[in-house]
């Protein structure tokens, strides 16, 4: 449920597959949102575990990102997020928890509806 009037804790959630391409478009994304948006804290799973990526071992790595988005109070969906086990598996963990969920195109929008 989202909080008014207090800062909300972001988690930005994107296709990445060790790829630094994937790594380098959450870059963007982080930065613009850090920059345009200075009201709410933005988490990227790319940016605090992405040096630890698990190939071989999937689930632990999607487990750890789960355990920082159930502390979130909004999950913003970003990229090809559609095909990504992982971005999947975040949503659906959102879903759960009544995480308030948006594309990113719908997020940025919002920020700009209220003046951010």
């Amino acid at each position: 449920m989202m909080k008014i009037n207090e800062p909300l804790l972001v988690y930005v959630a994107h296709p990445y597959g060790g790829l630094i391409e994937n790594k380098e478009k959450v870059d963007r994304i982080m930065r613009y949102l850090i920059k345009e948006d200075t009201d709410n804290v933005y988490l990227s799973p790319i940016h605090n575990y992405g040096m630890t990526y698990f190939k071989n071992e999937y689930a632990k790595g999607l487990d750890i990102c789960l355990r920082m988005l159930r502390q979130c109070d909004v999950l913003v969906l970003c990229g090809d997020w559609q095909n990504s086990k992982g971005c999947i598996g975040e949503w659906v963990q959102a879903k759960s928890d009544n995480i308030d969920v948006y594309k990113y195109d719908e997020w940025v929008g919002r920020l700009k509806e209220y003046g951010r």
